[in-house]
């Protein structure tokens, strides 16, 4: 049955909903299995017709833009109501975009200047519209701080082939499940070694006990671990007590046992595995982009992650023992590469000559753009857009993905970096050629930065 879709347009450019559509017949494969209900854009579904709609009505829901308008937030906590997951798509939608940039500027300077002060408006007739408009929000505020996000789909646009990507694996999460799945039984109970031989009663990590019964492959019983291909059970096997037991005395991981979980975790919870968009259900992903968005409990004694991806009280205590013992061990592993490390430019130390603005002189297609002392932002840019900018197009990176995991501002990181290649150069020839910091450093992430938005002091005269 055809999954239902809602698309809401934000103020925007409308960019990430054309890069969909540049799928062209791509979209063959995916249209059969969505029902939209509502996309301006593309379809004349009426705004009438999804306030009407029951809560929770949509499966998933998709937004673009940013909340620039009174109007916008109220559509944003429409969706929230309406849908059951939501995905904020595009730089606009994920880090507040170029439209952030407004936030270096009280609400009060930018009417003035776009409705007053503009020099293409005749003198006198410029004010800030009123009649059937919305009111302006006094700065951009992300989506994701307005109301809970489920998945982020950075890139301005995000390539066609990432917001694919990210409605398949959506599509997976509601789709139909195997024929064979009984998740009224577990591995364990066809497994042969469960009276003897049980991997573990030799301390072995095996997950059968929890997993949903169905699997044709049976690892177990060639003596191989169950990592939870077939995801929860609602009824656990005999041998859970002992699953809980071997968790519960590890107290530093060995790589082999890191990887072991780490390897079940992503079986087990059906997460993404995908370094373009990150899910926030996608509980390996939030550990390695949001560690302090879990709260710590006590169980038994015993620390653990307050996850519930399941609803069973034993099984999400184990999921949160065992992304507990991930959380700040050196062996957990969580791949979160730069625009560099796709760049196929050759690259000797990075360290620019001669700073240069994008206008001067023609770049090298086979040099790395800092040696040649353009501003490259590749180096703090989450990988994900295929280098299309400088593998195709000659032209720096810019940003718009976002930086990468562990990376929490940008703007600042590349500052650092910037300084660490010029240690050598005089700092007052390398501010000259930087006339736009801000703009230049964080060009789509200055809403999501730790520079906020300008307060305007409404103290004294």
């Amino acid at each position: 049955m055809p999954v239902k879709v809602a698309f809401m347009q934000l103020s925007s450019c409308w960019g990430c909903h054309q890069s969909l559509l540049n799928a062209h017949l791509g979209l063959l494969r995916v249209l059969p299995e969505l029902d939209i209900v509502y996309w301006p854009a593309v379809v004349d579904f009426k705004h009438e017709s999804l306030v009407a709609r029951p809560d929770g009505d949509i499966v998933v829901g998709f937004l673009e833009g940013v909340a620039r308008t009174k109007q916008d937030t109220a559509n944003i906590k429409l969706m929230r109501k309406k849908c059951q997951i939501i995905v904020a798509m595009g730089a606009c939608a994920v880090h507040g975009g170029v439209y952030g940039l407004a936030n270096l500027f009280d609400k009060d300077e930018l009417i003035a200047r776009k409705f007053t002060e503009l020099e293409s408006i005749s003198e006198g007739s410029g004010s800030e519209p009123t009649v059937h408009v919305p009111g302006f929000e006094d700065h951009i505020t992300l989506i994701k701080d307005i109301i809970d996000v489920d998945v982020f789909i950075p890139g301005c646009p995000p390539t066609t082939e990432n917001i694919l990507a990210a409605i398949f694996y959506l599509l997976t999460l509601v789709g139909e499940k195997p024929a064979t799945l009984d998740k009224n039984k577990s591995v364990c109970d066809k497994c042969h070694l469960l009276k003897e031989g049980c991997l573990l009663d030799k301390g072995t990590l095996c997950f059968g006990s929890i997993t949903a019964a169905g699997c044709e492959e049976m690892c177990p019983n060639k003596g191989e671990t169950c990592y939870g291909c077939f995801r929860p059970t609602a009824k656990p096997g005999k041998k859970v007590e002992k699953l809980v037991s071997i968790l519960e005395s590890i107290n530093s991981l060995t790589p082999e046992q890191a990887a072991t979980i780490q390897h079940f975790l992503d079986l087990y919870l059906g997460v993404s595995n995908i370094g373009n968009f990150y899910f926030r259900g996608d509980l390996i992903q939030r550990l390695a982009y949001e560690p302090e968005s879990y709260a710590v409990k006590e169980v038994d004694g015993k620390l653990t992650l307050d996850v519930s991806p399941t609803g069973n009280k034993i099984i999400d205590n184990i999921a949160g023992t065992a992304l507990y013992l991930l959380k700040d061990d050196p062996n957990f592993k969580y791949s979160s590469k730069s625009v560099c490390s796709h760049c196929e430019r050759e690259v000797a130390d990075k360290v620019p000559g001669d700073l240069k603005r994008d206008y001067q002189g023609l770049s090298k297609m086979d040099t790395c753009f800092l040696e040649q002392g353009y501003i490259c932002l590749g180096p703090v840019t989450q990988a994900g857009c295929g280098t299309i900018c400088p593998n195709k197009a000659n032209a720096p990176c810019l940003g718009c993905y976002g930086p990468p995991v562990g990376v929490k501002e940008q703007g600042a990181k590349f500052m650092s970096t910037l300084g660490s290649l010029c240690a050598d150069k005089d700092p007052d020839d390398v501010l000259n050629q930087i006339k736009d910091p801000a703009g230049l450093f964080n060009r789509f992430t200055l809403a999501a930065s730790t520079l906020g938005y300008k307060r305007h002091d409404k103290g004294g005269e």
